[in-house]
């Protein structure tokens, strides 16, 4: 482990054998990093997938050059589908340790899998897309886009998750249930889809009762019904008789009722029937038109909604440029992995012109910036200071063509660094260009701020007059 102030190996003392400072209160810190990891660990191991990261998140906060933990971390992120967060941990520990790191073998299994990048890709656009039509109440073609997320990547947590809350919302809880359950064979403790579970289940007993409720009362209307007919059986009919008048008076009588009869359909029932036919006709011309009416506006309404889609799909389209086109932010994404290339390569020099055509203003996310930020902050304060030692330590290696290249770049962000001309004077001068290393000397020389310094007279000398 190094020392937090020099750098150096601290060794196992209080005070760093180097630079003598108190590193009791750092080595701390590094033991309940180191801590959180091992927990984090334990519950990855047993697929407490969320609940590792949580851990693992700690450890890096207290100590973020704990690459194990970032390693890790970054592992439970691509098994939970979500790529991009996945490689950003991997190239940050990279970064921080560019030698004997798993994040490296990562790195290269994913880049020799171009296809694999583009699927997952794909994959986060569709995810995106989902949630839009989730949002914007379009819930039919928010499960079509989840539906082909979870084919493309059958491992993505959140694309469970949120086809889920989609069958909740339309309340098929049997499809619901199943998708939740998914969630946790990937992630055993998912609070998110532990409390959509028990919400299921609370709806399943809400309605068990209320089934039990109705069956009752069913069986008890049906026990009143029993008794009423049971009752109305055992009641007696008593029969009555009368003396008749004879036939002719039957006759009469029954004449008598037909002509009523008839009389009473021609004045009573007939009108009746007649004005329910009506009535009838009038009913069903207003249901058609209502009929008529409710078509209308179904077309009208469909007519908005593909001009609506139509829209949709242009604003889509925009926005897929504005990610993959030239300029885009995909593009962005593989100028800084072309940085952290070059300097994993040992091209300083390739990655401090690399890093100045990266437009960082198009990224808003918070990790591609800290990276950026990193970058950028080592090559603006540190720069010169890195160039001047790489083109020192191949002076010092009599490699004069590489030396001058560091020095070059180093003064083309200095331009008075007085120890920097001279040896680039010696380098033109050990490749046989005597005239451009006497250009280099006159520097010094002539230069009123140099010529009394050693650089100065070290110039003169090696000038000769």
């Amino acid at each position: 482990m190094e020392c937090l102030y020099c750098h150096h190996p601290m060794g196992n003392g209080r005070y760093c054998q180097f630079c003598s400072r108190d590193v009791t209160l750092y080595r701390k810190i590094v033991r309940v990093s180191n801590t959180y990891y091992n927990v984090g660990l334990d519950k990855a191991r047993v697929r407490d997938l969320s609940g590792a990261a949580v851990y693992l998140k700690k450890s890096l906060d207290l100590y973020k050059k704990n690459t194990d933990a970032r390693n890790l971390l970054g592992l439970i992120y691509y098994e939970l589908g979500e790529t991009v967060d996945a490689l950003t941990e991997w190239v940050i520990s990279k970064n921080l340790q560019p030698k004997d790191n798993l994040a490296t073998e990562y790195l290269k299994i994913l880049q020799s899998r171009q296809s694999r990048l583009k699927q997952m890709n794909q994959t986060l656009r569709k995810f995106n897309q989902a949630l839009y039509y989730a949002r914007h109440d379009s819930q039919d073609l928010a499960i079509l886009q989840a539906k082909k997320v979870i084919t493309m990547n059958p491992r993505f947590v959140k694309a469970y998750q949120l086809l889920g809350l989609l069958y909740l919302k339309k309340e098929e809880y049997a499809k619901a249930e199943k998708m939740l359950k998914t969630v946790l064979t990937v992630d055993v403790n998912n609070t998110a889809a532990l409390s959509y579970l028990e919400y299921i289940q609370d709806i399943a007993k809400d309605k068990k009762a209320a089934a039990k409720e109705r069956n009752r009362r069913q069986a008890r209307k049906l026990r009143e019904e029993e008794m009423l007919e049971n009752a109305a059986r055992d009641e007696a009919i008593v029969p009555t008789y009368r003396e008749g008048n004879g036939n002719w008076l039957t006759v009469l009588l029954l004449l008598i009722g037909i002509m009523m009869g008839a009389l009473s359909c021609y004045f009573l029932v007939l009108p009746v029937r007649e004005k329910a036919l009506h009535s009838d006709f009038n009913e069903d011309i207003l249901s058609y038109n209502e009929k008529i009416a409710e078509r209308d506006t179904n077309i009208s309404g469909l007519e908005d909604q593909i001009n609506s889609l139509k829209e949709e799909m242009a604003n889509l389209n925009n926005e897929l440029a504005a990610y993959t086109g030239e300029g885009g932010i995909i593009n962005e994404y593989n100028k800084l992995l072309d940085v952290l290339t070059l300097k994993a390569n040992g091209d300083y020099i390739g990655a401090m012109d690399a890093v100045m055509a990266v437009n960082a203003s198009l990224v808003t996310n918070e990790k591609f910036q800290s990276i950026y930020g990193a970058l950028n902050a080592e090559f603006t304060d540190s720069g010169v200071q890195t160039l001047f030692n790489r083109g020192k330590e191949a002076y010092d290696n009599r490699d004069w063509e590489t030396a001058r290249v560091y020095f070059a770049k180093c003064l083309e962000l200095q331009s008075d660094y007085p120890e920097v001309i001279f040896y680039m004077g010696i380098c033109y001068q050990n490749q046989g260009d005597w005239g451009t290393a006497v250009s280099y000397y006159n520097q010094l020389i002539d230069n009123e701020t140099y010529k009394d310094t050693q650089w100065g007279a070290a110039a003169k000398t090696q000038r000769g007059y």
